[in-house]
């Protein structure tokens, strides 16, 4: 690898309507907010937001209402995939060099709007096509000033208090149909280190756990057998940005508060549960109450 990543800056979350998605993270995550908050782009002619969880960023996003925005990359996303999980982005310090690396593997790049990079950036993001890197991966230049988590009096321990009892992100997962090709990218190409490996009855899937920057860890997981919910997404949309999932203090506590917010649980074994997809804006999301083996982060 040529270029060193840092810090996981965001995880996109689509939907159809911000307002009503940004409204039901405030309701079941209480996020810091102040970085984005329904930031208009002209560029994407999308509507997003920027939310701090515990240690990680997810950013809320939507189609603007505007003329042409079907055209552009996040309506089309969305006209094609609907409600889902969309990409992994990470700071970076050159753009140059993630450009010289993934265009040398012979990846498709482009920057806002999806416009092409046919030759080496030297500010901007870069966005990977998400077929040639398993799920569209941003790599961003800059630290946000604007980031907390950056600032000395950052409490990433804060939302424990809350009532889900969160105490980070534990992980995202990507689906994916090659495990050994998917490791290759996020262990030689991007510089993670794999931590650990299951085989999960819960969800149906072999894993392989990649940590990845300074406090990021990628599940990449391939279903074995058809009816999962990882199965059906790598069947219906191929690999992608397929789940997020939660560290929390107490499982029972965090099941008792979904359900008290409408959201149904629909598998659960001894440490980990899954909410329905129906309830949390299509995205699947995972809680647990431990840690990856190996998890860097302690």
């Amino acid at each position: 690898m040529s270029f060193t990543i840092g810090k996981l800056f965001h995880i996109i979350h689509i939907s159809d309507d911000l307002a009503e998605l940004d409204a039901w993270y405030d309701e079941i995550f209480n996020p810091t907010r102040g970085i984005m908050d329904a930031g208009y782009s002209p560029i994407e002619k999308r509507d997003a937001s920027l939310i701090v969880i515990g240690d990680a960023i997810i950013e809320p996003m939507a189609e603007s209402d505007i003329e042409g925005s079907e055209l552009m990359p996040v309506g089309r996303f969305y006209n094609r995939f609907g409600r889902h999980w969309h990409s992994l982005a990470w700071y970076i310090e050159d753009v140059g060099d993630a450009w010289d690396t993934m265009t040398a593997l012979g990846v498709r790049v482009v920057t806002d709007g999806g416009v092409a990079l046919p030759t080496r950036p030297t500010d901007g993001s870069l966005f990977t096509h998400p077929r040639d890197t398993h799920t569209q991966l941003e790599f961003y230049p800059h630290v946000m000033p604007v980031d907390p988590r950056y600032n000395a009096d950052f409490d990433a321990l804060a939302w424990e208090k809350y009532p889900l009892g969160l105490k980070r992100m534990a992980y995202a997962t990507v689906v994916v149909a090659d495990l050994d090709k998917a490791q290759g990218l996020f262990t030689k190409v991007l510089g993670g280190d794999l931590i650990h490996e299951s085989m999960s009855d819960l969800t149906g899937t072999h894993n392989l756990y990649v940590s990845v920057g300074e406090n990021a860890i990628v599940e990449l997981a391939r279903p074995t057998n058809d009816d999962s919910i990882a199965a059906r997404d790598l069947d219906k949309n191929g690999d992608m940005c397929h789940a997020v999932t939660w560290q929390v203090l107490d499982l029972d506590r965090a099941a008792a508060f979904l359900e008290s917010k409408g959201i149904h649980i629909i598998a659960r074994d001894e440490h980990t549960l899954i909410a329905d997809p129906d309830d949390t804006f299509g995205a699947p999301m995972r809680f647990t109450d431990i840690s990856i083996p190996g998890d860097p982060r302690g």
